[in-house]
């Protein structure tokens, strides 16, 4: 009541950046369409490093005409911008993002904890791995997390298990099995149900380093 869609001007364009699931911004676009309104839904990637330096990926979903005027926005915020498709596009692009990233960052945690108890320079693995094919975005950006331990938020576990559950329900509703990413999403509210929800997702290796019998 109120809100946006109540108040724009006929032939507006909303660019909506939540990350939120697929079906409810094809309801935004239906809703707004009924009221001459044009949406498109542009999530992005790359986190607050990201967001700085104004490198972050962009997947959009909507009709070609409105990605393009809104492109030099975009332009503006992102370096990688695509339009992936009609509505929601973005967002399921967007969850199967956060999908690879948990995933990722979790395996990236295991092998921390594996690596340090087998005795292992940690920085110089960790200098190796990421110059192969287990080398990766994430390992870049979260090195210097998983060497010192810090886990301040760039990226906190909370919104990270919201959009866990985003990919998870998406997933199913098109009769996709994620098994990996599933155990992968209780890890993540696992780590939220210990208190540690506002730190940065990278502090999955404090749940691997329980697990392997740490003292935190």
């Amino acid at each position: 009541e109120n809100g946006i869609l109540e108040n724009a001007k006929s032939g507006a364009l909303i660019i909506d950046m939540s990350s939120i699931t697929p079906q409810t911004s094809i309801d935004l676009a239906k809703n707004a369409a009924a009221k001459g309104i044009r949406v498109i839904d542009a999530p992005v990637s790359g986190g607050e490093a990201g967001a700085i330096e104004a490198v972050l990926s962009i997947m959009v979903g909507g009709e070609q005409a409105d990605f393009d005027q809104a492109l030099p926005i975009l332009e503006a915020l992102g370096k990688v911008i695509v339009l992936c498709g009609p509505h929601g596009s973005g967002q399921t692009v967007k969850a199967a993002n956060q999908l690879i990233v948990a995933v990722n960052i979790q395996a990236c945690a295991e092998a921390v904890v594996f690596l340090e108890k087998s005795g292992v320079n940690l920085e110089a693995a960790l200098d190796v791995l990421n110059g192969g094919l287990a080398g990766s975005t994430v390992l870049t950006r979260k090195k210097a997390n998983f060497l010192n331990r810090d886990f301040k938020p760039g990226f906190r576990i909370d919104l990270h298990h919201k959009d866990m559950g985003i990919v998870t329900d998406a997933a199913r509703n098109v009769g996709a099995a994620l098994p990996v990413g599933a155990v992968v999403a209780q890890l993540v509210a696992s780590l939220r149900a210990q208190g540690d929800g506002g730190l940065d997702h990278s502090a999955l290796l404090r749940a691997v380093e329980r697990l392997s019998g740490a003292q935190i």
